[in-house]
């Protein structure tokens, strides 16, 4: 029995992949500040403990675990925030700290921590330093980190994220390696049936205006460029200003918390929706229980861990901590 605690909970993108896996386990407790997340947690899997805020717990008191999984706050090491990094003005970098402070205290056997890449990069490293060094500090682990792109692993989102592994050194029998690449796979695997070829007047309405020009100008500049946009699939980030705007040709660009409606669909002529997005984050929307509004369900998943890395991790690291 593997016994699971999550913090900055989101979807529990975590438990889904135990689920899939077929991994017996005990949720110990969750935590997000997020009420959206906690209704969307207790509709799927509801924790023995909850948490509203892990700044505020006492972590002498908080249930121990075999494995702890953190994804604490991206944007202050994003590129797409502002890089004020543990001086975020709004306080999400020191976010970890509290997450240390568990791990510190309750000596998980196993954990797993995620954030973008850029902390890894941001302000030439110093803030990633600064992380292992502090879990390093602990003295009671072996640390593993990589960066992994989700559409490396099963799933093709664009999706670069850094990953940090910690297996407490008592229980470590050496085994552990990141998973080996995968070949890619084609977006329309994850995608709904086709219903007909659109037209190009199948756009975002007109009110929608930034995106109903984007795609609007998108569909006639791959046309001019010999390519088949109502044809083959081609997500185009269309909420995006016109000079930041990209597409990706059969996969998809990294979904985030700002883009809730998903991206267009060029061979759809629509956006992708909420169940189509789960599947993009290695989700199975056919068991779960949707508890929120499409608007904030879309928020969620874009702010999730992919579950198809979380599964490929698992497997890798609970037999080498002899935990299954």
């Amino acid at each position: 029995m593997v016994t699971v605690g999550t913090d900055c909970s989101g979807m529990e993108s975590p438990m889904m992949a135990l689920k899939n896996l077929g991994v017996a386990v005990t949720h110990k407790f969750a935590c997000d500040v997020d009420k959206n997340a906690k209704a969307t947690i207790f509709a799927n899997f509801p924790p023995e403990v909850w948490y509203d805020d892990l700044m505020a717990r006492d972590n002498r008191k908080a249930p121990p675990v075999s494995l702890y999984v953190a994804g604490f706050p991206c944007q202050p090491f994003s590129a797409g925030g502002k890089g004020q990094g543990f001086k975020d003005e709004r306080g999400r970098g020191t976010i970890f700290f509290g997450v240390l402070q568990y791990i510190t205290t309750q000596l998980p056997t196993t954990f797993v921590l995620e954030n973008v890449k850029g902390l890894v990069t941001r302000n030439g490293g110093k803030y990633f330093k600064a992380v292992m060094a502090a879990l390093e500090d602990i003295g009671k682990y072996n640390l593993y980190w990589q960066v992994l792109n989700t559409l490396e692993h099963g799933v093709p989102q664009n999706r670069e994220r850094c990953y940090i592994v910690g297996i407490r050194k008592n229980v470590d029998d050496g085994t552990f390696t990141f998973p080996e690449k995968l070949a890619p796979v084609s977006v329309e695997e994850f995608l709904d049936p086709r219903k007909g070829r659109p037209s190009e007047t199948d756009l975002p309405p007109k009110s929608s205006t930034t995106a109903h020009k984007n795609v609007k100008d998108e569909i006639k500049r791959l046309e001019k460029e010999g390519k088949n946009p109502l044809l083959h699939p081609y997500l185009i980030d269309c909420d995006s200003t016109a000079g930041w705007m990209t597409n990706r040709f059969d996969g998809i660009m990294c979904m985030t918390r700002r883009r809730p409606r998903g991206h267009w669909i060029s061979n759809r002529g629509r956006y992708t929706n909420c169940d189509e997005m789960m599947r993009l984050q290695g989700m199975r929307p056919e068991h779960f229980v949707k508890a929120v509004s499409p608007y904030q369900l879309g928020c969620q998943i874009g702010n999730a861990m992919s579950v198809n890395v979380l599964e490929r991790l698992f497997v890798r690291l609970l037999p080498a901590a002899r935990r299954v």
